[in-house]
């Protein structure tokens, strides 16, 4: 009888308790990781219809997955979960899969679970709009940057498409951000050598940032370039806002409108996605809790999950609708095409749908279709037309130049020069103005060691100057990074030198012989005078009367005949006549051959060159060599093949560091004091050469290369301008601004002697003739000298004997007067 009240009582126990459960139903809702503030925070503003409780699933440090798996069984058993909401978790899948628990999860999953329904698309569909999307437009080429495996999937998926190229880009992530932008800008540039326009981004929001960071710098940003991000939730708003002059070629892949604002996304922020999955997860139970308060309180959570899979709602993320495997489908993902916005109106940015791709069915035979509503139609017009644009410069000679009163002048009056006069007529052609400011660093564009770039071309990549206006020569590096116009002008290298001294000899009538010959003519005239004496002397005489040549005459008649003279005594028998007849035609024939080599001499002005080309340099050390440092023509030594250029860089970067200049100017300079060669332009060089006759070029001219305007990368207006240059080219005005700038030199061209450069002999190239005259009157003064003074002392001696002989006849009368008076005396 106890046991039947017992039980009675239980049953009515019971009957009350359900009776109450169903009366105050609680849903119990487990939450995922770090999304309790995301739900807390919405189902305290939007709320639910029935009574809420939210439990947080934690599992304290598992030892391994099958262990955590225990942990959140025990921790959804125990707390009687209802339905889980948030990101996807492997082992909380798994265990809800098992215990019939529906899970809502707000990321995408790999693993196909009954009970696990998706509200963020799969990464496939998104993968599949893309590629769907690159077919519609018919894309050649196409660039993929990524940063996680996601990326790799979307790259998979559209190698498919074998008549696309494909080129991909791994961002590696990292906390150096220096690093992270430098790899990302190498990207961009071996994006650009591959020609590719077409860029996708899948990339987080940072990344993105740096991407479209480096591309602005690299000008990447303007057509034809095009930029497609995915996005499902606009969390790359704040990103597209740094961006406002570049909006007209980024397309968004979204499953909400590009910056939609409702409600609970009333806010700029990256939580936008995030909280519209979480209000779509709890739209969805709301649609499920009239069933699921209806059934006992056990079966609840299984009635959630039957009607997730029957149930089709609007949702803030698009229609929302669960296949058998809990994969979303029946939604959208939207296209939008960025306006920009207008900073002077202070409109916000804007967007336009361009495309809509939708998944209809569940079925593998028509899951998906790209619909394309319509792309922007952009007539296309002279992007410069009626703008006043800034074109940079550089100081170069006549390229660009100031005037002489340019501080008191404005504007673009200030410079003058083939460059200025050359955008000036491209400008009237084009119907654009144009302000001219000089590079501030006075460098061509280097790139450095950090991957920026100086110069005019660094002027360019940072968007100070739409287009650089220079002697700027193309080359590969330099075509990296900007993209150029026709060339309007083709220059070589050249060697600019200092005229040389000419040295003055006061012996310069010397000059028409060589010494050889010299030393020749003296040994023969030595030889010719000895033989012709002994043959006088030794032979038979045809008048006898005639007077014979002593050995000093015979001296003085071969060196008078050599000069044209005359002297008393000539050869009187036959062989020394013969002799002489052969010796007054070798007079003739040296003569006349002196004579005219020594007018040539004399009269025509010639050059003597230590240098006669160019590959002479690279044999001597006496002269220096070197080019302006960081410029077009130091690479081309620096990374050139050829044996003898190899050797002088190697001489001017190694050996001789200081050969190499910091500007033209100082090139200049350094030539203009001597012994110092200037590799630089044939223009520049030739209007040198026309400006100074104490320049003088060297050549020949080497390494061919163009002139042309720079623009930065993917400009679409360099077509034009390489238009207008090739119709200044065709009507003639390029020759004649070239015939403006270099006219003809006036200087007299002294490596090329010739009868019109003759000059009248200076004092200077004959003194040596009167020296020689000077010099001839003092020895004839001397040895008239010492001819008196040996007459003078033979006289005297002479006298002197006359005297003594005086002296002793006197003596000897004395002593014969004083002998006869001694006799006398004696006799006495």
């Amino acid at each position: 009888m106890e046991h039947r009240i017992f039980f009675l009582m239980l049953g009515v126990i019971v009957t009350f308790c359900d009776v109450t459960s169903e009366e105050t139903f609680r849903l119990k809702i487990g939450i995922v990781g770090t999304w309790t503030p995301v739900f807390d925070e919405l189902l305290r503003t939007i709320g639910l219809s029935h009574p809420w409780q939210i439990y947080n699933i934690t599992t304290a440090k598992p030892k391994s997955q099958y262990d955590k798996m225990l942990k959140v069984k025990d921790f959804l058993t125990d707390n009687q979960i209802d339905v889980i909401l948030g990101p996807y978790d492997d082992a909380t899948g798994i265990v809800a899969d098992k215990l019939r628990v529906p899970y809502i999860c707000t990321t995408g999953s790999k693993r196909n679970l009954n009970y696990t329904f998706q509200i963020l698309p799969p990464l496939e569909d998104f993968s599949q709009a893309i590629f769907d999307m690159t077919k519609s437009y018919q894309w050649d080429k196409v660039s993929l940057f990524y940063d996680d495996l996601r990326g790799v999937y979307i790259m998979e998926q559209l190698l498919t498409n074998h008549d696309m190229m494909v080129k991909s880009w791994h961002v590696k992530g990292g906390s150096d951000i220096k690093a992270v932008e430098k790899q990302v800008r190498d990207h961009l540039v071996r994006m650009r050598q591959a020609f590719v326009q077409k860029s996708i981004i899948f990339c987080s929001k940072e990344h993105t940032e740096i991407i479209l960071d480096q591309a602005r710098s690299l000008a990447m940003l303007s057509q034809p370039s095009e930029w497609f991000f995915y996005d499902p939730g606009d969390q790359l708003v704040p990103v597209f806002k740094n961006f406002p002059d570049v909006f007209v070629n980024f397309t968004v892949f979204g499953l909400m409108e590009f910056d939609s604002r409702n409600e609970i996304t009333s806010v700029d922020d990256s939580r936008r996605l995030n909280i519209s999955l979480a209000a779509d997860s709890l739209r969805l139970l709301n649609a499920t809790l009239p069933k699921a308060v209806e059934v006992q309180r056990n079966e609840a959570a299984f009635t959630i999950a039957e009607e997730l899979r029957k149930i089709r709602i609007p949702g803030y993320t698009g229609d929302i609708e669960f296949g058998p495997n809990g994969r979303r489908y029946n939604y959208t993902i939207k296209l939008s095409e960025i306006e920009g916005l207008d900073s002077l109106q202070g409109q916000d940015i804007s967007s336009t749908s361009v495309g809509v791709w939708r998944s209809h069915s569940n079925s593998k035979e028509d899951k998906i279709h790209f619909e394309e509503v319509k792309r922007l139609n952009r007539n296309y017009s002279f992007p410069l037309k009626g703008r006043t644009v800034s074109v940079v410069m550089i100081l170069e000679k006549p390229f660009t130049m100031q005037k002489r009163d340019y501080m008191q002048r404005l504007g673009n009056d200030r410079f003058e020069g083939f460059a200025v006069d050359l955008i000036t007529e491209v400008a009237k052609m084009l119907d654009f103005n144009f302000e001219i400011y000089l590079v501030h660093d006075g460098k061509f564009g280097t790139k450095k060691e950090n991957g920026e770039w100086n110069g005019m071309i660094g002027e360019l990549l940072a968007g100070n100057a739409t287009m650089l206006v220079a002697p700027l020569s193309i080359n590969s590096q330099r075509e990296e990074a900007v993209d150029f116009t026709k060339p309007f002008m083709t220059r070589y290298i050249s060697v600019l030198m200092r005229v040389p001294k000419s040295e003055q000899s006061y012996f310069e009538f010397l000059n028409p012989l060589h010494h050889n010959v010299w030393y020749c003519t003296f040994g023969a005239f030595m030889m010719v005078s000895v033989i012709l004496y002994f043959l006088e002397r030794f032979g038979i005489r045809q008048n006898k009367d005639y007077p014979t040549i002593s050995f000093r005459e015979s001296f003085w008649f071969v060196f008078g005949s050599l000069l044209q003279g005359n002297t008393d005594s000539s050869p009187s028998t036959l062989p020394g006549r013969i002799l002489t007849s052969a010796w007054w035609f070798f007079a003739l024939i040296l003569i006349s051959s002196y004579t005219a080599n020594l007018a040539a001499f004399l009269t025509v002005k010639k050059i003597n060159t230590p240098i006669k080309s160019v590959t002479d340099l690279a044999s001597q050390t006496k002269i220096k060599y070197g080019t302006v440092k960081s410029s077009g023509i130091m690479f081309f030594f620096k990374n050139t093949n050829i044996e003898h250029f190899a050797k002088m860089w190697a001489q001017m970067s190694e050996v001789d560091p200081s050969s190499m200049v910091d500007s033209t100017d100082e090139g200049f300079k350094k030539v203009k004091d001597g012994n110092y060669a200037f590799f630089w332009d044939t223009t520049v060089n030739k209007y040198k050469t026309i400006e100074d006759c104490q320049f003088m070029e060297i050549g020949p001219h080497f390494d061919p290369k163009g002139f042309g305007i720079g623009v930065p990368p993917g400009a679409i207006y360099r077509e034009d301008l390489s238009m207008a240059i090739l119709k200044l080219s065709d009507t003639g005005m390029l020759h004649q601004l070239e015939n403006k700038w270099w006219p003809s030199r006036s200087c007299p061209d002294l490596s090329k002697p010739s009868a019109d450069e003759t000059s009248e002999l200076s004092i200077d190239s004959v003194a040596g003739v009167f020296f020689i005259l000077l010099g001839g009157i003092a020895l004839a003064g001397i040895v008239c000298g010492f001819e008196h003074f040996a007459k003078v002392v033979k006289k005297a001696a002479k006298t002197n004997k006359v005297v003594n002989i005086l002296h002793t006849l006197v003596l000897v009368n004395r002593l014969l007067h004083q002998n006869c008076t001694d006799f006398i005396f004696y006799v006495e």
